[in-house]
Parts: structure tokens; C-alpha cells; sequence
């Protein structure tokens, strides 16, 4: 099919276009750079259906814009790491879907893979483990600096801002193996988590050098990624250890805090204040029954069936909410029954994942406050790209 004419049209939009195809060829209208973007790629797709339509594609005109404008996917090199050279093959089959944020999970207790200058056992210690749930293959990577510059830029000319997500206070057995006098109580023979799941270590808040270290964390993000949006994860934080800690007890009783919660949305908010430096904003995994956020902020609906929830309290709140429910969202979980699911995943298939609506019905009114939907691709099964692409792309 012959582009007969691209024009731009602000009054569409500046993400949405029209595409007329006619017996003698294709015109297309955008309202922006980003509307041109997709237009073309359902141009490409229709081009992609003539080898299954060689009578040719019907004339007709689309109309098309995205309804939300956060249409969001995550990656999870953490776990097991991702090459540059797959994550781009990743990010090409997303800008062919039109997603347009690329959520890149760098840290957890099964690795650690963003350099920072001055932290030379992030890439000996936490890059590192030692097997991956027993089976006797040791598992390592770690990004440079200019690979992630690549990677935003890849990303960007495809019209996809790249997050990066540094998983705080939990979350960070891979770091404690590296730097246990950030913790609470160090154990020097931590070793890199070998098996999914969580630790109970917490980087102690009451520290100096864990804000130390969190400042050059955050600059390096904002030497490397354009965006200003910084995700910090915050979920699933026993503080049992903070409990015990003399340096938290002493913190909260100088403070008058009157238990651990209180003491992380402190954390979170002294964390915010260092992002704030920066330029930068964070955003969350919402944990509904924990009082941690600020209005403003925001945070990712991911636990099972407490969607509805979420819209409503967080509309309380005065947060922004991204829907990421795991009954829905989560695509590293299985497909059809029958399917390997290490004993507690949900069985979501194409059409559940098509249910969705990010509102569940609710008006405007009640659900303005969602800012679009996102889709995490957890990996501690993942080992490499064929098993990613298949569980995202069935």
C-alpha cells in the first residue's frame, strides 16, 4: 500500500490519527508525533495482513486513539538478567502493540544490575549468585552505563519512555550480600537470594550511609534515563527487623512515632525529598493498608482482586493510579490449565487479560484518577528471552 499523503492534524490529539485507505493508496493524519507513530504501525500491521488477505485490505477510514495514556509493560533482568540485544527485540514487539512505557525492574534479592559509581560490590557481589533454584548454574549480568543510555535511546525513537524501578526498603538481599552495614543487623555471609520469594531485611533508615548511597543511586539514574519518574516498589516491607533495631527504636521515640509504619512513610518521604533533588518523582506498588503515600504520587494497583478497591481508596487519597491487577496484568503467569504455574499462580489467559476494564464501569467522576494500565512480566522462571516472548506473546 502506497502512503499517499502524511499530514498533521492537531485538533485529533497529539497521540491519535486517522488512516484512510483507498483503492489508490493510504492517507494519514496525526495530531502529534506520538499519533504518527501509531498510525504508521497499524498501517504496518495491515501491510502485515495482506499475506493472509491477498485479495487486499477493505477501504475504509480508522479513527484511533488510546484511552489511557499510560500503556505500560515491565521487565524483570533482576531475576534473570536480560542482554541489551533482547531487550531491544522486546521493546520492538512493544512499539508494534503500541505500548509506550518500558518499565525496567533493575534490583531485587536475586540481583542487582544498575552500576553506581563508588559501589564496586554491586557488580562483584550483588550482580552474582550462585544457582537459581537448585540447579547449579551460576547466574550473573550487570548493565553498563552507556548500554542503558542505548537502550533509552532505542526506546525513545519507538516513542517509549523508559522507568527504572530500584526496589526499596525490601526487596534487597542481593545488596545486603554486598554492603550488610547498610542493614539493620549486617550478616556478613549473606549471600544473593537462589529461589523466588522475600528476605526480611530492610536497609535501616537510620543509617548515614544508606542515604549516602541512595543519592548516588538516584543521580545515576538521572545521568542515564530522561525520565523524571523514578519507581521505588515499597512493597511487601516486613519491618519486624526495624522493630528490634536500637538505632529505629531510639528514631521513632526521639520522634514520637508510634510504630513502624509510621517510620516508613518517613522513609518514603525523606526518599522523595532526595528524588526531589533530582527533579525526580516516585512512584509505588500500592499497598492498600499501608498509610506510606503522599497525595499526588503514584502507585500501581498489582495485588489479587483488590482492583476495586484500589480506585476508590486512592481517589480518597488523592493518588494517581496505574492498573496493574495480577489477575488481569501479570503475563509471566500461565496461559491455559494445565500449564506449569509453581503452585500459586492464577491461570490468566488472552480473553481474561481482554476483560479488563481499568474502571470496572465506574464513571469518570470516580475513576479520573487512573492514568492507565500496565503489565508486569515477572521473571524468576524466566531464563531468557524465548520463555519471556512466549508468556507475553502467546
Amino acid at each position: 500500500m502506497k502512503l499517499l499523503s502524511d499530514k498533521t492534524s492537531p485538533a485529533l490529539g497529539k497521540d491519535a490519527y486517522r488512516l484512510a485507505v483507498t483503492p489508490q493508496g493510504v492517507h494519514l493524519a496525526s495530531g502529534g508525533r506520538e499519533g504518527r507513530m501509531y498510525g504508521l504501525v497499524t498501517l504496518q500491521q495491515l501491510q502485515d495482513q495482506l499475506a493472509a488477505q491477498p485479495e487486499g485490505i477493505p477501504c475504509g477510514v480508522i479513527t484511533d486513539k488510546p484511552r489511557y495514556p499510560w500503556r505500560g509493560m515491565m521487565v524483570d533482568p533482576a531475576r534473570h538478567f536480560i542482554p541489551i540485544k533482547d531487550l531491544k527485540k522486546f521493546v520492538d514487539l512493544m512499539a508494534y502493540y503500541k505500548f509506550n512505557k518500558l518499565h525496567v525492574h533493575l534490583t531485587d534479592n536475586q540481583g542487582w544490575r544498575l552500576p553506581v559509581p563508588g559501589y564496586p560490590r554491586l557488580k562483584s557481589v550483588a550482580s552474582k549468585r550462585e544457582e537459581s533454584f537448585g540447579d547449579g548454574i551460576p547466574h550473573e549480568g550487570m548493565y553498563t552505563r552507556q548500554e542503558l543510555k542505548d537502550l533509552v535511546a532505542y526506546c525513545a525513537a519507538r516513542g517509549i519512555e523508559v522507568i527504572p524501578e530500584i526496589d526499596v526498603p525490601g526487596h534487597n538481599q542481593a545488596l545486603a550480600a554486598a554492603y550488610p552495614e547498610f542493614f539493620c543487623f549486617p550478616k556478613p555471609d549473606m549471600k544473593v537470594r537462589t529461589v523466588a520469594g522475600n528476605s526480611k531485611e530492610l536497609v535501616c533508615p537510620q543509617k548515614p550511609e544508606v542515604w549516602k548511597f541512595y543519592a548516588a543511586v538516584f543521580k545515576e539514574l538521572k545521568d542515564i534515563f530522561p525520565s523524571n519518574t523514578v519507581h521505588l516498589g515499597g512493597d511487601e516491607a516486613p519491618t519486624e527487623l526495624w522493630k528490634k533495631c536500637p538505632l529505629c527504636r531510639e528514631a521513632r521515640t526521639k520522634a514520637g512515632m508510634k510504630d513502624e509504619q509510621e517510620q516508613m512513610r518517613a522513609f518514603f518521604a525523606k526518599m522523595t525529598a532526595l528524588l526531589d533533588k533530582n527533579g525526580q518523582t516516585p512512584q509505588f506498588w500500592y499497598e492498600g493498608n499501608a498509610d506510606i503515600y503522599h497525595p499526588g504520587e503514584t502507585v500501581y494497583a498489582w495485588r489479587q482482586d483488590q482492583a476495586r478497591q484500589a480506585i476508590e481508596k486512592t481517589k480518597k487519597a488523592g493518588l494517581n493510579l496505574i492498573m496493574a491487577s495480577n489477575e488481569y496484568c501479570y503475563l509471566d503467569f500461565p496461559q491455559f490449565p494445565g500449564q506449569y504455574n509453581w503452585g500459586w499462580m492464577q491461570t490468566t489467559t488472552l480473553q481474561k487479560c481482554y476483560e479488563l476494564d481499568p474502571a470496572f464501569g465506574k464513571s469518570t467522576a470516580e475513576a479520573g484518577h487512573i492514568r492507565g494500565v500496565h503489565a508486569p512480566v515477572w521473571a524468576e522462571h524466566l531464563p531468557d528471552l524465548n520463555h519471556l516472548l512466549y508468556r507475553v506473546y502467546p
